[in-house]
């Protein structure tokens, strides 16, 4: 008996010991160390488990851009830290569009992160977004990192609201802006020579760089510099391709023109325009350019994207071109490119108003059919995205470049690189009211787009009086008002 119960003893102190070693409920909840992290200055609500989502899949579609490409490689940090696995989709423009309109027409919410472009997601499809209103002030789930008048005033109204600022449908994520780029050995090596012939300081950016002399110089760089240094002084992307309308709209503004004359058609936008503007002088103006712009480029030019010529840019065949400011850290730092370490950006060439630099930014919004659990998922993970630290991370990432959103991430924004500096300066001058050129933002604009894209190319391609051109646009988008 005493043998038997002494054994019994000696199983409970194992028992006992075996328990007093087996972590707490409290510890296995205790959350990851975040130090070195995008999240290691994250704010969470008291009580907030990083993991609470564990498990949940969300589709994010997207346009293939810089912030894409970034955020793929990011990705695997987030979904680690938080269970979370977003399958970011990355897709040509054009594939985007027509997927998105297929899953907001049907319902379906297969996608649950939405990158919301301005012109063709937000402005027809702002009432299949979540409003996002009550995630701001929600004290159970993360808020955004930054207040949400961090965000320049500008691009917060054209990328997250529609017609007025009671319901916000979306985060505003990137901010890509229409930019000149130019060789700057080619510049420098020939400047005298230049000047000797023309009489003018042939150097991008200042006032006296309008689109006629900007003609002017693709026309002697063709004539006098080798061929084997740069095959054509410029490439444009008069393609069937959004990528034709955002190229003309640049001179269009610059010579004082416009598609529309409504107020706030450009910012929080409207359902539809009362009048148009292609009839006027400085339209038909603005096709003659264009016209002009085209006959010295290079003759892909026609069947060229904004993909194709910064493309032929980074090969070395073209001296200049017009294109994202998000392309500029592939350009002159990427080993693949041809012209590293050679290439500079100034703001657009001028018109007889101004210059002027198309605004192309867009945000992050939530499927208004996915279910409450991935709505939640969805807002965690676009706190995150959004945040100074992966906007800077996307910024200063060698295949990166792309520039932040928020206005405090420049305030002690310390870049190496000094053409990195100056980009990033040419790029908040393009931002600056005198610069920007915010296209219509009309619920029914996609289609007036399509009209304009068909009719820009076509000028091109068949060598159409510019007139007619504007009085056939003019008859066209009457139809759909």
């Amino acid at each position: 008996m005493a043998t038997l119960t002494v054994g019994l003893i000696f199983v409970v102190l194992i028992w006992l010991g075996v328990r007093n070693n087996t972590p707490s409920e409290s510890s296995l909840n205790e959350p990851p160390d975040l130090t070195g992290t995008t999240f290691e200055n994250f704010v969470f609500p008291e009580g907030f488990d990083i993991r609470q989502y564990d498990g949940i899949t969300l589709n994010f579609i997207i346009e293939n851009n810089i912030n894409a490409n970034i955020l793929s490689v990011e990705i695997e940090e987030f979904t680690k830290l938080t269970g979370i696995n977003v399958k970011i989709r990355p897709i040509d423009y054009d594939t985007f569009i027509q997927r998105i309109s297929l899953d907001f027409i049907s319902k379906a919410g297969d996608y649950q992160l939405i990158y919301s472009d301005p012109y063709q997601t937000l402005n027809r499809y702002h009432d299949d977004l979540e409003v996002l209103n009550p995630y701001l002030s929600g004290s159970d789930r993360p808020g955004l990192q930054i207040p949400i008048s961090d965000f320049f005033e500008t691009q917060l109204e054209v990328s997250s609201y529609f017609e007025d600022r009671e319901s916000l449908y979306a985060i505003p994520f990137d901010s890509t802006t229409m930019v000149l780029y130019y060789r700057e050995d080619i510049f420098n090596a020939y400047k005298d020579d230049f000047f000797k012939q023309k009489g003018y300081d042939w150097t991008p950016g200042g006032e006296a760089f309008t689109w006629e002399r900007y003609i002017e110089v693709v026309e002697w760089i063709d004539k006098n510099v080798p061929k084997d240094i740069v095959k054509y002084g410029s490439g444009q992307m008069a393609q069937a391709h959004n990528s034709v309308f955002c190229e003309f709209s640049n001179i269009l503004a610059a010579y004082g023109g416009d598609y529309f004359i409504d107020h706030n058609i450009g910012t929080l936008g409207l359902e539809t325009f009362t009048e148009s503007d292609v009839l006027s002088d400085a339209f038909i103006r603005s096709l003659e350019i264009y016209k002009q712009l085209l006959s010295v480029a290079a003759p892909n030019s026609v069947n060229w994207n904004w993909a194709n010529t910064a493309e032929a840019f980074a090969n070395g065949e073209i001296a200049m071109m017009i294109n994202w400011d998000e392309n500029f850290s592939n350009l002159n730092y990427s080993d693949t490119s041809l012209v590293r370490d050679k290439v500079k950006t100034a703001i657009l060439p001028y018109g007889s108003e101004r210059s002027a630099n198309i605004f192309g930014g867009s945000g992050i919004g939530i499927n208004k059919y996915s279910s409450q659990e991935e709505k939640d998922a969805a807002w965690f993970f676009i706190t995150w995205a959004t945040s100074k630290e992966m906007q800077l991370r996307i910024l200063k990432d060698p295949n990166g470049g792309a520039l932040p959103t928020i206005q405090s991430a420049y305030k002690d924004l310390i870049i190496e690189e000094q053409d990195q500096t100056d980009h990033i300066e040419i790029v908040l001058k393009a931002w600056e009211p005198d610069y920007i050129y915010l296209r219509p933002k009309l619920q029914n604009f996609y289609f007036i787009e399509q009209i304009l894209i068909e009719e820009l190319h076509l000028m091109i391609l068949n060598d159409l009086n510019p007139e007619d051109v504007a009085n056939s646009i003019h008859n066209r988008i009457q139809g759909i008002k």
